[in-house]
């Protein structure tokens, strides 16, 4: 049987609509979770972190993060050896926020350890806050992890 140019066009459009289709259906059953459920409170609060970043690249050096197994290790600079440091991490993974790692920071002798789940794996963004001597300081730094 021979096929003419309009039964061909017709072919065309059928897999084109049903390719769009598969498209609109696949995208409706991806994630749609936001950065942060306070996102607006937290872009007008940025100024902080900025004074804060600032904070921390006066210091001597930034903290160096080693990773070793399931264990990050954060050596704060020399500043904080015997300073009374405290304050919050989080480990924000940008594609699942159910995978997100967070805890408070308690610094001895300059150095911090955080001990990672399991599913951590993959490309993470380190978040410090720390405060010592009444000052703040914010760093961070993406990891893989």
């Amino acid at each position: 049987m021979k096929m003419n140019w309009g039964y061909k066009i017709l072919i065309v459009y059928l897999v084109f609509v049903i390719g769009m289709l598969t498209l609109v259906y696949m995208s409706s059953m991806e994630n749609k979770d936001l950065v942060s459920e306070n996102y607006y409170e937290e872009e007008i609060k940025y100024q902080h972190i900025i004074d804060e970043s600032a904070n921390t690249a006066s210091l001597s050096s930034e903290p160096v993060i080693n990773r070793n197994k399931n264990i990050v290790n954060i050596i704060f600079p020399a500043e904080f050896t015997l300073e009374k440091t405290d304050g919050d991490w989080v480990l924000y993974y940008a594609a699942d926020k159910s995978k997100d790692v967070q805890g408070k920071l308690n610094v001895v002798n300059g150095e911090y350890s955080i001990e990672l789940p399991d599913y951590a794996t993959g490309t993470y963004q380190l978040k410090l806050k720390w405060q010592a001597a009444e000052k703040k300081y914010y760093y961070e730094k993406v990891i893989t992890l």
